[in-house]
């Protein structure tokens, strides 16, 4: 099978059905009311290469026009998001129309337009030049490196040559010395990272920027393949960044960049748990020719079972540990996800996720947890109201420990400020069980495809007159809510800033988790019991707390939550 020219089909056809020849650029996957320059690029690119000039350069002519040229614009060079935007709001913008300009087949176009697009090109490397983007944020870091070398060597421009493989040696020596990438596992941008490195790597005229690129394209595919869960087409956890397609197990990114490596059609297939457009990316990957090491390769397809933990970022000290069985995956970090310097926190880590094979499509079960603030009243489903693509983002503050399929994950609050709160609680989701859970106090136990998941609630402040614990269904997904505050809205003092007068230490919150092979057990009855038998103590003295859950112990300051 040739599966570049399938995904180029399948990306062109998504693009052509998301054409408005009455604007001459493409709608917005999950918006169709707006339009967007860079994949109305990425379509001109493939009209261009089937002889299609005329559409193409209509294409390219209005993606050109979304350009900010006013000179006193604090972003100009870079482009508007859409084209219904009156400025610009994507400091991106410039990165992906670059990447996508760089694919066009220059020696189609009439040169007038090609020297605009050159125009265009040394007036967005100016802008990006001046957004000096920190080394953490790792893909768009990498889509600058590239686009600087490749658009340098385009436009016979040393400087720009130099200043991108400058940028390259430094990413790499800080990504080897923090042993993964800043931005690591991520199920999106994993997979621009290898293109961005496999493109330099291909294309580049500097020999040394060559030998770097390929070098770090191996390092991300052996990082990307450690993880990788086999038995459900998964990419374990934890994951510094992941959208709702990639938690529930969807096709996304990195899984087409994986198609194309290994063909196997369940990579692409339709998810139960998402509903949502976009194979954009697809056109986008036909077009790269990746270097998957062979011992990387390998491990795609590894069942056996696997625990490795790997230090993400040294300052502050993160953690990642996985656990991969034939039966299951389970992932933790030990603190949220942050870049730049200081660290902002991204809300799209997950703190504990879990992954495992059970009959019938899409062949996974998932368990993941976000603690939420002004959400929906626990019980009050809320998937009706919203799009099933709609990302659910981290609220609060985690520390964890993880021991092979045991894990304690315990949260708190983030600083609030003067934002009036209604809501404030602790969700743990499941996809794939499908039987209503009625709590009846004490742990929760949950037997799904091949494991036992038993999920006890952890001691919590109840800041509100709520009970503790409860468990609902939201759309497809099961959830059991610890609640630290239900209630009227209002402004609570004492987390306004995690100190001051009214300071007594955070609040506490979490859970601690087992899954287990079924095999391990004769029934769930017999699973119930050994839970129940296992030891578990939580303890806070002096804004210490300290939990102990079997051979698992986490230990944090409720103060700052060291």
């Amino acid at each position: 099978m040739d599966t570049a020219a399938r995904l180029r089909d399948l990306g062109r056809a998504d693009l052509e059905a998301r054409f408005d020849s009455a604007l001459d650029l493409v709608r917005d996957p999950f918006q169709p009311q707006r339009h967007q320059p860079h994949p109305s690029l990425w379509l001109a690119g493939a009209l261009l290469e089937s002889g299609d000039t005329g559409r193409a350069e209509r294409i390219i002519d209005r993606a050109l026009a979304l350009q900010e040229l006013r000179e006193d614009d604090p972003h100009y060079g870079n482009f508007r998001w859409h084209y219904e935007d009156e400025a610009v709001v994507d400091l991106n913008a410039c990165q992906f129309v670059l990447e996508a300009l760089l694919r066009l087949p220059f020696d189609s176009l009439a040169a007038g337009l090609r020297d605009r697009v050159f125009a265009a090109m040394r007036l967005a490397l100016a802008e990006a030049a001046r957004l000096d983007v920190h080394w953490t944020y790792t893909n768009i870091h990498l889509l600058d490196v590239h686009n600087r070398i490749l658009a340098g060597q385009l436009l016979g421009d040393d400087a720009i040559i130099r200043a991108g493989v400058s940028r390259l040696r430094d990413w790499a020596r800080r990504t080897i010395e923090a042993g993964a990438p800043h931005e690591f596992n991520s199920p999106t941008y994993a997979a621009v990272d290898l293109n961005c490195l496999a493109g330099i790597a291909n294309r580049a005229a500097d020999p040394a920027a060559r030998v770097i690129a390929l070098e770090m394209e191996e390092l991300v595919w052996r990082h990307v393949a450690r993880h990788w869960h086999a038995p459900t087409m998964q990419l374990a956890g934890p994951h510094s960044r992941a959208y709702r397609r990639d938690i529930v197990g969807a096709s996304g990114y990195l899984k087409v960049v994986l198609y194309k490596l290994l063909g196997d059609e369940r990579l692409l297939a339709a998810c139960p748990y998402y509903e949502g457009p976009d194979a954009e990316s697809h056109l986008i990957v036909a077009g790269i020719e990746h270097h998957c090491p062979p011992d990387a390769e390998a491990m795609f397809h590894e069942p056996g079972t696997r625990t490795f933990r790997e230090t993400v970022a040294r300052d502050p000290l993160t953690d990642t540990i996985t656990h991969i069985t034939p039966g299951f995956a389970l992932g933790t970090m030990s603190r949220p996800y942050g870049v730049g310097d200081p660290p902002e926190h991204w809300p799209m880590d997950s703190a504990c996720i879990a992954y495992w094979r059970r009959a019938g499509e899409p062949g996974h079960g998932v368990l993941y947890s976000r603690y939420r603030i002004n959400a929906t009243p626990a019980g009050q489903p809320s998937r009706d109201a919203v799009p099933r693509w709609l990302d659910i983002w981290e609220d609060g503050v985690f520390r964890t420990a993880q021991s092979g399929g045991r894990a304690i994950v315990a949260y708190g609050l983030a600083p609030r400020g003067q934002r009036p709160i209604s809501s404030l609680r602790l969700d743990i989701r499941l996809l794939g069980p499908a039987e209503p859970l009625q709590y009846d106090g004490g742990p929760v136990v949950i037997s799904d495809g091949d494991v036992h998941i038993g999920i006890v609630p952890l001691a919590s402040d109840n800041l509100g007159h709520t009970p503790p614990v409860t468990a609902w269904r939201d759309g497809d997904e099961t959830v059991i809510s610890i609640t630290n505050y239900e209630g009227p809205a209002k402004v609570f003092w004492e987390y306004r800033s995690l100190g001051g007068p009214f300071w007594k230490g955070n609040v506490r919150n979490g859970f601690a988790l087992w899954i287990a092979p079924r095999g391990d057990f004769g029934s769930a009855a017999d699973f119930r019991a050994a839970l129940a038998a296992t030891p578990l103590t939580d303890e806070t003295t002096s804004f210490k707390r300290r939990i102990s859950f079997a051979d698992v112990t986490l230990e944090y300051d409720l103060r700052d939550m060291r």
